[in-house]
């Protein structure tokens, strides 16, 4: 039976192709640049004294080293004061298996649980042509192929 087809086969269905994964530190750089931020930037909510806004943008820096992950216990990876960042999403990049992550966009790491709007205004939801891109990311990709 190993040469035998599989039902899929048979019925003319293939199996869908396994999506990307997003690493957590890919995440972090993701939403960050979605942002339209420097790490600069997206440091200077956390510090009020100037002597500790070169620890801060440190941190973020270390939260996107490849391989890097934030320890459960500590919630310093929580970067939803400077941007549009879903910390539940974070942790499920770190703590869970690939075949468990949520759905993100490949381009800005939007996910659906998160506000975001598209270029129109209007709230941003899954592309119909490339179901990997939030509409937001659709439209920017138009933009350059037309610019």
């Amino acid at each position: 039976m190993r040469n035998a087809p599989s039902l899929l086969a048979m019925l003319g269905e293939t199996e869908p192709a396994a999506r990307p994964v997003v690493m957590p530190w890919e995440y972090v750089k993701m939403r960050r640049a979605a942002a339209g931020m420097t790490i600069e930037q997206a440091a200077r909510p956390y510090w009020h004294r100037p002597e500790h806004q070169a620890d801060v943008e440190r941190n973020i820096r270390e939260l996107e080293t490849v391989g890097y992950r934030m320890q459960r216990h500590f919630f310093g990876a929580d970067m939803s004061r400077a941007y549009n960042f879903n910390l539940d999403v974070y942790r499920q990049l770190c703590d869970t298996p690939p075949e468990q992550h949520p759905r993100l966009c490949l381009a800005c790491g939007w996910d659906q649980w998160t506000t975001q709007y598209d270029t129109n205004g209007n709230d941003a939801t899954w592309s119909e042509t490339d179901p990997d891109l939030c509409t937001r990311c659709e439209q920017l990709e138009r933009k350059k192929v037309i610019a």
